[in-house]
């Protein structure tokens, strides 16, 4: 959930900007609420705050180090802020993420914080560390070490498990740099201009606010309330002409970079439901990393009208080939986010390599529906079978006889739905 980096900022260049932040601070803020854009002396945040002007070529030399660490583009960066925390001073659990008004006073241009950065400038104090509550977990301060994290999911949600705080100094003094990053290229006078029209639009009309606030997140906790959408659960169609051009030229260039999939561990074969690791091969998508994105933009439609709901993008494999004897455990997909799914048929080689006869019989995806009946859906190289994979159970649990059977998996999740377990 978040990343440390150790040593990002030499000793020496923690020691400079100790020295400016002592320079020039005043007590830190906290968002307002209504149209009050901020506020000072809250209970919440005890400590102070120096705003460093990024045109300084230190501070852009700063900045720019960590969009390319972030691989952002530098125009998202807000201004850098150092912040000392004295004895006794603290930032209560918070999220740096805005919503409500303050998504309205800071976010209209900008667009909501994607991202925050954090460099620890001293460790010659005792408290002070980093404590994320909802993962039990608490970065240690390191003189040098910076941590970041995402706020934003890929739905541009924001992720409530980066919760965090500032813990209690108990004795010296705190000192960091924090660095925020935007949807947007980040411009806090727009921010703050279109804030003011909305506000003075309110008063004058006195109806519901002119902007859309971030759209309402329904949770599910379970996959009892994870909607079922089709009419039980799976279907077969045709490949779309095009997209199937895309997947043949694709098997073409990888068919000579077959590689054995390297499971690691225990963990990692589970998750792949198949037994045994060595009945089969990978065809990895990651030599070919811009088709494999346009194949799944391009099926997102179809995925879309079949269920009848609006999707993201979430994952998409590349072609697994499985072997003569592998079987496929009974499963459901991650619920967080393997909703609607399509198993994409490329090729198969039923030849068995038998005395007795010459090919083995075809591989069925069993399934079962929403009614809770078995099926086996049987597909030829050109078709697909979608499926509500998050909760129909699936698998394909008799051996396979033939030579190699090819497919791939795309996945997508549900618009607005998040997942807490």
């Amino acid at each position: 959930m978040f990343q440390e980096i150790p040593n990002f900022l030499t000793h020496e260049e923690c020691d400079l900007y100790i020295q400016l932040i002592d320079k020039q601070n005043q007590p830190s803020c906290v968002s307002g609420s209504g149209n009050e854009i901020s506020k000072r002396d809250d209970k919440s945040r005890t400590s102070s705050t120096s705003s460093f002007n990024n045109h300084m070529l230190l501070h852009k030399a700063l900045s720019e180090k960590i969009a390319k660490t972030l691989q952002l583009d530098i125009k998202k960066g807000e201004g850098l802020q150092g912040q000392k925390y004295q004895v006794g001073q603290y930032f209560r659990p918070h999220l740096d993420w805005f919503q409500g008004d303050s998504y309205i006073n800071h976010c209209l241009h900008s667009g909501n914080r994607t991202h925050t950065f954090m460099i620890y400038l001293n460790d010659n104090f005792e408290g002070g560390g980093t404590n994320f509550p909802k993962l039990n977990q608490t970065v240690k301060p390191e003189k040098g070490k910076a941590v970041w994290w995402r706020n934003l999911d890929e739905n541009k949600v924001g992720i409530q498990n980066v919760l965090h705080e500032g813990m209690d100094v108990i004795a010296g003094n705190k000192y960091i740099i924090t660095s925020w990053w935007r949807e947007n290229d980040f411009n806090g006078g727009e921010d703050a201009k279109k804030a003011n029209e909305h506000h003075e639009a309110q008063k004058k009309t006195n109806t519901v606010s002119l902007v859309q606030s971030p759209p309402e997140i329904k949770i599910f906790k379970n996959i009892n309330e994870i909607p079922r959408l089709t009419a039980n659960g799976f279907t077969k169609a045709k490949i779309p002409q095009d997209v199937w051009g895309l997947i043949q030229d694709s098997y073409s260039m990888l068919r000579d970079k077959e590689v054995v999939e390297n499971f690691d561990n225990k963990k990692a074969v589970i998750e792949t439901n198949i037994p045994n690791a060595e009945s089969s091969t990978l065809l990895n998508f990651e030599h070919i990393p811009n088709i494999r994105k346009q194949i799944h933009s391009m099926l997102l439609p179809y995925h879309e009208e079949w269920a009848n709901t609006k999707l993201e993008p979430s994952f998409i494999y590349g072609i697994r080939s499985y072997l003569k004897g592998a079987t496929l455990i009974k499963h459901v997909d991650r619920i967080a986010t393997h909703h609607i799914s399509t198993i994409l048929i490329v090729d198969k080689d039923l030849r068995c390599g038998c005395a007795h006869k010459e090919l083995g019989e075809d591989w069925p995806l069993e399934i079962q529906g929403h009614d809770g009946k078995w099926y086996e859906v049987y597909a030829e190289p050109g078709e697909m079978i979608l499926y509500e994979s998050a909760v129909c159970e699936h698998g394909r649990t008799k051996p396979f006889e033939g030579k190699y059977y090819r497919n791939f998996y795309t996945h997508y999740k549900f618009v607005n739905y998040q997942y807490n377990a």
